[in-house]
């Protein structure tokens, strides 16, 4: 027999709150029967948190006496009590049998017997609250079309009348329980004074978590301590700890390891009791889910303009969703401190992987160390003092200040989670320059922000090598993949398109992060980089190697072909294209070096973009490709480009990227940001380019889509409701 059942019917004995005939404080004003300043006493909580079961405990505390030892649960919510100083009633159930228990008048009926005596109090769980508004009832009986049964719900504005009707005919004290969706529906017609008599209970504490424990103490107490230290948002509602307990229950093997017990029970959280449909889509109203939304732009650094003040886009009162009160949740008024809405679900452990912060992608491209970069300062006094006064300013390359950028955002929350270099990495492969790249990453690879969608082994900084990172005096070594081995060998702790490796079946392509469902093609354009432009040259090199074999060392012949007019052109190799395909429960990203489309600069050179580029756009258009990035035009570039006549239309977005330092560039230095917001299995992606400018650096505007989309839309509306 299971210890730990959470969907199971009230039992008393199980009751962690109420036990031993004790009364949490916040629900003092129930069990004592005092009368609310509105209309109704509204218990605000979300799905699968409890509400029968705590209208379950309320009764009982009421109605437990001496003669009840054992503390019975109350009568059956069809049954009536007559005289009875409490009352439950169910409004799911029928409506004779809601008539019967004394609640008719909360259906709409003209008349209907009063649920008890003055002081009776009235326990109306499961409301089913809807817009839309009912049909009047004609010879006096009950409403049907407005009847949770009938199909389309109660209508608020019925329920407030019979409340009214019942406070002021009979005395009664009505106490509801209700979602914060059907709050935000019900509240408005209550008065100004309902947020006063919000009520909603505190997480666990450690006695009553340690009660939920005691069923199984052989394992489950030092489990329990583990959660509350590792992720204490089980410890909000007795459902998700009973939940996890459960969940450890049935598998042993994960009660060491929180995360992965953690991870299992969201998994039936999901499947098992349709948490999330429950309690977001169904418990929530559809401003408290835009509220939610908006708050992980905000969070991002984007701005989100704010819906109406006080009520969350719902048409409820100001106040209706309170902020952070002393219990960490909930809102402010009311005897416990109590709120509705998106607050209520701060630290929910299985909308937080439903619904997690932004990832934040960063990329970057063109860092040519050894090449020639911009400096922060002009520092033409080349004196001491000079340099003094420069090294005051903040001397030094954008490459320095990334890193110190970096920090910054960390320092306020908002760090990368995930770089993206796209080529270009040195200037020239040539050791020196290929140890300031690598230290450059191992600095910034520290600075990375975790995140819940990533797991510790999950690699964080990904690369794409470019034309400068070839070694172009390899061009004529019969391995033809010998030009990219010092790249490989350099950047070997990096994942990059392992374009040293001939076979493209066993090349890197895909970099998966399953938990975000986000996956990174990483393909290299630079294939045949550093190809003698002319075929005479090729030759004349072949000869001038077996004429001086052995009498002049390797520097002298790299110079002699970098001095050589050659071809950097982009590629990417046809057995890559075809592995790539997509794949269900991602969003697919591409990371290159050249361009697939024409940047608005003009560039009079052979082979300056991807020479099969219409292939490539077909390949990663099959692949559902939502974004590719790029760099080599040291421009920051943005298109959305649609391949029409296919199967299934599909619109894939390019992003280039400025060069992070170089100097070689018309335009300022800077890098793109890349968000993106995972809602469950549908993702939304934004994009925008940080421009260095004058020693700050300054996002632009932000282009936000859904994958595969062909229009591009505001934040703002990508935090609404998406057609279902």
């Amino acid at each position: 027999m299971s210890l730990f059942r959470p969907s199971r019917s009230y039992r008393p004995d199980l009751d962690i709150r109420f036990a031993n005939g004790q009364v949490p404080g916040w629900a003092a004003p129930l069990a004592e029967g005092q009368e609310p300043n509105s209309l109704a006493w509204l218990v605000v909580l979300p799905r699968r948190a409890g509400k029968t079961w705590l209208a379950h405990a309320v009764a009982r505390a009421r109605t437990a006496s001496d003669a009840d030892p054992a503390g019975a649960a109350p009568a059956s919510a069809d049954a009536a009590v007559p005289g009875a100083a409490t009352v439950q009633v169910d409004l799911r159930s029928s409506p004779a049998a809601v008539r019967t228990r004394g609640a008719g008048l909360l259906l709409g009926a003209p008349a209907a017997p009063a649920p008890g005596p003055p002081g009776t109090v009235l326990l109306v769980d499961e409301p089913a609250l809807a817009p839309a508004s009912p049909q009047p009832a004609v010879g006096g009986a009950l409403p049907g079309a407005g009847h949770p049964a009938g199909g389309g719900g109660l209508d608020p504005a019925v329920l407030a009348e019979g409340l009214a009707r019942l406070r002021e005919q009979h005395g009664t004290v009505p106490v509801v329980f209700v979602t914060p969706a059907e709050h935000a529906l019900l509240a408005p017609h209550l008065g100004a004074d309902a947020a006063k008599d919000r009520v909603r209970p505190r997480p666990l504490d450690a006695r009553e978590s340690a009660r939920m424990a005691a069923r199984a103490p052989d394992w489950a107490p030092p489990l329990v301590e583990r959660l509350a230290e590792a992720e204490p948002g089980w410890l909000l509602t007795p459902f998700l700890l009973e939940l996890a307990l459960q969940t450890a229950e049935e598998h042993p093997q994960l009660r060491d390891d929180p995360y992965a017990l953690a991870e299992a029970a969201c998994e039936e959280a999901a499947y098992r009791h349709e948490y999330v449909g429950q309690c977001f889509h169904n418990g929530l109203a559809p401003g408290h889910r835009r509220e939610l939304r908006e708050r992980r732009w905000a969070e991002a650094g984007l701005a989100v303009p704010d819906t109406d003040a006080g009520t969350a886009g719902t048409g409820g009162p100001a106040g209706a969703v309170g902020t952070a009160g002393p219990g960490g949740l909930g809102g402010k008024g009311g005897p416990a401190g109590a709120g509705a809405g998106p607050d209520q679900l701060a630290g929910d452990p299985v909308l937080a992987r439903h619904l997690p912060p932004l990832l934040r992608v960063h990329h970057v491209s063109d860092l040519h160390f050894g090449g020639r970069l911009r400096t922060n300062v002009d520092a033409k006094d080349r004196s001491q003092a000079g340099r003094q006064l420069a090294d005051l300013a903040g001397a030094g390359t954008p490459l320095e200040s990334y890193l110190d950028h970096v920090r910054r955002l960390g320092a306020e929350g908002r760090a990368p989670h995930l770089v993206v270099v796209t080529g270009d990495l040195v200037n020239r492969p040539r050791p020196e320059f290929g140890a300031q790249a690598l230290d450059w990453l191992r600095q910034l690879g520290p600075l990375l922000a975790p995140h819940p969608d990533l797991r510790p082994e999950d690699p964080r900084i990904l690369l794409a090598g470019g034309n400068h990172d070839v070694s172009w005096e390899l061009c004529l070594d019969p391995r033809t993949t010998a030009r990219h081995e010092w790249f490989a060998d350099v950047f070997a702790d990096y994942p990059h398109p392992d374009l040293h490796e001939p076979r493209h079946d066993r090349r890197r392509l895909y970099v998966r992060y399953p938990a975000a469902g986000l996956r990174i093609a990483l393909l290299g354009t630079a294939e045949s980089g550093g190809e003698p432009a002319r075929d005479r040259d090729r030759e004349r090199l072949a000869e001038f190697g077996e004429a001086f074999a052995g009498t002049v060392d390797d520097e002298q012949v790299t110079a002699l072909i970098e001095d050589l007019e050659r071809l950097d052109p982009g590629v990417v190799a046809r057995g890559v294209l075809d592995r790539l395909t997509a794949e269900p429960g991602y969003t697919t990203f591409a990371a290159l070096h050249h361009p697939l489309s024409p940047v608005p600069t003009v560039e009079v050179a052979p082979y300056s973009d991807v020479v099969n580029a219409g292939q490539a756009k077909r390949a990663l258009a099959a692949a559902e490709t939502a974004l590719v990035l790029h760099g080599h035009t040291h421009q920051a570039f943005l298109a959305a480009e649609r391949l029409l006549g296919g199967r299934t239309p599909w619109t894939t977005r390019i992003a280039g990227a400025p060069a992070l330092a170089s100097r070689e560039s018309d335009e300022q230095n800077g890098y793109n940001e890349v968000l993106l917001a995972r809602e469950g299995g549908e993702h939304t992606v934004a994009v925008r380019t940080v421009r260095f400018d004058g020693g700050q650096w300054s996002p632009e505007p932000v282009v936000a889509f859904r994958p595969g989309r062909a229009d591009e839309q505001e934040p703002a509306a990508l935090c609404e409701d998406a057609p279902r």
